[in-house]
């Protein structure tokens, strides 16, 4: 029957087109030179860490919970290269299409379900995703995982065992991959007991409450985390700011007139569907009441609503889009036709321009610069761990990595003293062995450390905050820059003290440069 129904679809061939279009995006991406940013520096420093670490540096220093990274450290026990962690997302990415469309059809049928499967392929953020060592393509495999579950539990309209287990597994599988997929499950559970109090016996309710209950357990670890973390996110009502992560979210990076395009196709791809009784309620509890309180809680209380969270319910647009699309074009609505055709070809649009300019920005070429030309006793000062972990990484071929834990700033106020207590208690691996690192004769800190720059005659500085030599408040007479390197978004300079204020190097400098 169902190939009858393939048979008469008059866009069958174009949606499976359109597919295999994102699918053949996702892996131009990713045989393009591979580049790891910031972020995913730090994803792969703590999946090539040994497993206990991973657990800890999670703790130390992220917003985000372990999962991800315990499932990237089996992939790193095959290979390191920068393309194979990139592929680990690629494939996820794919894999989640794939998810999404089977979900989709054993729930509505093959028609909703191709639509939806193409309009996720060519989401421009999914792409972004599918080519980036982060956890967004994991997240999105096991939301559409937990959704497909809870859609079967509400059809129906009996909770059984087997079902609450996956729901229970996926959803905390949910909550500890991502720092806000505690959120997603929330929706994601309310919009099937809501539904389930009207279709089923409060004995089902239960037992569905129940099981969210201990999913909710899990959300203690990430909202504590990010209770006490600084987030990023929209702080305040930026009109401006608010349309660029729409737009960054809905039509992707290098999009044109990013400030006012969000705006302009939210009324196509979140309020269309609000005009069909068959994706309204999908559109409307997973997608459009989740932004209004993202967009609540980053103004009122704290900043999450960011393209990045935003993208989490890309996945339930695709589906309120498919079954806005199929019902359309069932019920012969020229109009809403070519408004759902509108949107699938303006994705399709903003893919390509993605793919063809968007570059991630990458530290392997100016590391190697600064291996070439500096001193072979030179000192690297950089901003951070992911920065620290990324010179570590392409310095003399990766011979400076170690555990993420191994190296790190000194710590300050209630984070010392929490520091001397562990280690008075011979537990102090949490916060690093010492705060650089030695790979020859070469010096690399993951901060700028004042003894440093007040007793040394020469040091470089990897992004600085400022176009010069001023750091820590020292006069900027002090020092002068005297090289600067540039290369995929990251800059390099060297700073040499001004002959007018040398002085005698105390025991503490390391190196000249």
């Amino acid at each position: 029957m169902e190939t009858g129904i393939i048979r008469r679809h008059p866009l069958f061939g174009l949606l499976v087109v359109l597919v295999l279009a994102g699918v053949t995006l996702r892996i131009v991406n990713v045989l393009m030179e591979p580049r790891l940013w910031a972020d995913e520096i730090f994803s792969v420093a703590l999946a090539e860490s040994p497993l206990v670490d991973i657990l800890l540096a999670t703790l130390r220093f992220d917003t985000h919970p372990p999962l991800y990274y315990l499932q990237l450290h089996g992939w790193a026990a095959i290979a390191d290269s920068d393309r194979w962690f990139i592929l680990n997302s690629t494939l996820q990415s794919i894999a989640a299409i794939a998810v999404l469309f089977l979900a989709c059809r054993k729930i509505f049928g093959f028609a909703p379900a191709i639509w939806a499967a193409a309009i996720f392929a060519l989401m421009p953020l999914q792409l972004f995703f599918a080519e980036n060592v982060r956890m967004y393509a994991m997240v999105m495999i096991l939301e559409i995982s937990l959704w497909y579950v809870l859609q079967r539990i509400e059809q129906s309209g009996r909770a059984s065992m087997p079902f609450l287990w996956a729901a229970l597994g996926l959803g905390l599988a949910l909550t500890l991959t991502h720092g806000l997929g505690f959120f997603v499950a929330f929706f994601l559970f309310l919009a099937t007991i809501l539904r389930m109090m009207k279709l089923a016996g409060r004995r089902e309710v239960i037992r569905l409450v129940v099981v969210y209950g201990v999913v909710a357990l899990g959300a203690v670890y990430p909202l504590a985390i990010g209770a006490l973390r600084q987030t990023e996110g929209l702080a305040s009502l930026d009109l401006p700011t608010i349309g660029i992560h729409l737009t960054l979210t809905l039509l992707g990076m290098e999009f044109p007139w990013p400030t006012l395009a969000g705006f302009l196709i939210l009324p196509l791809m979140l309020l269309l569907p609000m005009t069909q009784p068959v994706s309204r309620w999908t559109v409307g509890l997973l997608v459009l009441l989740p932004l209004c309180v993202l967009l609540f809680i980053s103004v009122a209380f704290k900043p999450v609503f960011i393209y990045r969270t935003l993208g989490l319910f890309l996945p339930f647009v695709a589906i309120s889009l498919g079954l806005y699309a199929d019902a359309v074009f069932r019920a012969r609505m020229p109009l809403r036709q070519s408004a759902a055709m509108a949107v699938t070809m303006l994705l399709l649009v903003a893919s390509i321009n993605y793919t063809l300019r968007f570059e991630k920005a990458g530290y392997r070429d100016l590391i190697g610069t600064w291996e070439a030309r500096s001193a072979a006793d030179s000192i690297m000062l950089t901003n951070g761990p992911s920065e620290f972990w990324a010179v570590l990484r392409y310095l003399e071929d990766g011979r400076g990595r170690s555990s993420a834990l191994a190296i790190q700033p000194p710590v300050r106020s209630h984070m010392l003293a929490l520091k001397q207590r562990l280690e008075a208690a011979g537990r102090g691996g949490l916060f690093g062995r010492s705060d650089h690192a030695a790979v020859g004769m070469r010096l690399v800190y993951p901060y700028v450390p004042a003894q440093i720059v007040a007793s040394g005659q020469s040091f470089w500085l990897l992004n600085p905050l400022a176009d010069d030599c001023r750091v820590l408040a020292l006069p900027d007479a002090e020092f002068r820059k005297v090289e600067a390197f540039s290369s995929r978004g990251q800059h390099l300079i060297r700073c040499q003290r001004s002959p007018a204020s040398l002085r005698p190097p105390s025991p503490e400098t390391h190196g000249s440069g």
